[in-house]
């Protein structure tokens, strides 16, 4: 499988494993594989990996990409070639034709010794979890051994040193695994061997196959649990009281920036899921950076004015005693809870509140009408758990401004904060289905397409 070492001779070294077809490499979340660089452009370049050729063409980034040290436009990629985008050098390295399932190699058995089955315990990492390796787990093999027999599949496997690398060697007597970068080679006669650095003995090639990715259905109902993985549980409370700090803002200047910056907040809360689910699936929930709240906002008020504006028009009417009926100002306000999801999917994913126009967004919601809809009735639900919480937090607040009895205070507190957790806990089920639409349908979509 066609692959770059990223960082290549340095210990920030990791790998990324390229798919057949197109791969998009940029800083944007909309891509492929996100390189978190400055010098790199949001939509930096694609490669093309199709029928043994691989192709490397730039998608007009700022700072260039380089093959061989001069910049390129479209360049065809050969193994051992390096590159840089921006500022960032990286290695491609093929390995030939794609194996579903490839023997491991051994040395020359000793003939005193009979085989022995190997068995290596499985490790966790915080890296791409696309690859699992054709390895078994088993206790340590002295060198020498044999170990004709292959091993088959065990799950997702890393290097030793750098966890986002995947494995492509392991060391059959310290029972490690190591990619490209971590391995050392010795020339004997007209073979070169590949060897451990802290065992001194030849390792063994591992050979990965890429897990089929999930369909937007199966991954469905994951999306319920998503919340509670982690630290989920601890961000939906933080965000459950930054949420009903809003009840507490007072007026004036100071409590206006609050309230914006609250505001600002949630929106960059809902885009971290997005972002986070569109990067990796296997990931659980973060805190997302805070850094421009008051833009996040800004993006926010755009989303919401774009989706809200006939239903915000025909309310103020109203108020004004025009004759509206009940009927138009309800249908308005379900036509915003329909349009409001994909504008915000498509300005979080563009992070652009331009993004929230109708050319943008009537088009992607006619495009998988089906699996939209599902993430709409969460929207209705969310909707409808935050309209019906808000009645009854307005009642357990006043009782509890004017009860003197605690056990009445206490279970109207409880109900408070019971409701904002379901609401919370809603939001991000409806914003992790939207990052897994966005998966399932990205290239129906195009909006990064060039």
């Amino acid at each position: 499988m066609p692959r770059l070492v990223i960082n290549p001779g340095t210990p920030q070294a990791w790998e990324i494993q390229l798919k057949p077809g197109l791969n998009f490499l940029g800083r944007g979340a909309s891509n492929d594989f996100k390189l978190e660089d400055p010098s790199i452009s949001g939509s930096h370049c694609q490669i093309t990996v199709d029928n043994g050729a691989t192709v490397i063409k730039d998608m007009g980034s700022t700072n260039g990409t380089y093959v061989n040290r001069a910049k390129i436009t479209e360049s065809r990629l050969e193994s051992g070639q390096p590159l840089r985008l921006g500022s960032v050098d990286m290695i491609f390295y093929t390995d030939g034709p794609d194996a579903v399932q490839v023997a491991i190699q051994s040395p020359p058995p000793a003939p005193a010794l009979k085989p022995a089955s190997l068995r290596v315990s499985g490790l966790h990492a915080p890296a791409p979890a696309a690859e699992t390796v054709t390895t078994t787990d088993a206790p340590p093999v002295p060198p020498g051994m044999d170990t004709a027999e292959p091993m088959a599949a065990s799950g997702p496997r890393f290097c030793k040193f750098h966890p986002k690398s995947p494995a492509r060697y392991l060391c059959r007597k310290c029972n490690r695994t190591f990619c490209e970068v971590c391995i050392t080679t010795r020339t004997t006669g007209p073979k070169v061997l590949k060897m451990c650095r802290s065992c001194a003995v030849e390792v063994i090639p591992i050979q990965f196959q890429r897990a089929a990715a999930k369909s937007f259905w199966a991954s469905l109902a994951g999306a319920f649990a998503y919340p509670l993985k982690g630290a989920g549980i601890i961000i939906i409370i933080c965000a459950t009281i930054a949420y009903a700090g809003l009840n507490f803002v007072s007026g004036g200047i100071y409590g206006l920036v609050l309230a914006v910056a609250i505001y600002g907040g949630i929106f960059l809360f809902m885009q971290n899921i997005i972002h986070t689910t569109t990067s990796d699936e296997t990931e659980d929930m973060s805190f997302p950076d805070f850094s421009g709240l008051f833009g996040a906002a800004f993006q926010l008020a755009v989303v919401s004015l774009a989706s809200f504006w006939l239903w915000i028009g025909l309310t103020i009417a109203k108020l004004f005693d025009v004759d509206i009926p009940v009927e138009a100002i309800i249908a308005s306000r379900i036509l915003g809870l329909i349009y409001f999801p994909m504008a915000l999917l498509a300005v979080a994913m563009k992070d652009s509140p331009l993004a929230a126009n109708p050319l943008v967004v009537l088009p992607a919601m006619m495009k998988a009408p089906v699996q939209y809809g599902i993430t709409v009735l969460l929207l209705f639900l969310v909707n409808g758990v935050s309209t019906v919480g808000d009645m009854l937090s307005r009642q357990a607040g006043h009782k509890m401004m004017f009860t003197s009895n605690m056990s009445t205070f206490f279970v109207n507190v409880g109900i408070k904060c019971a409701l904002g957790l379901v609401s919370v806990y809603l939001l991000c089920v409806t914003m992790r289905i939207l990052g897994l639409f966005y998966n399932e349908s990205k290239e129906k979509l195009g909006w990064f397409n060039r």
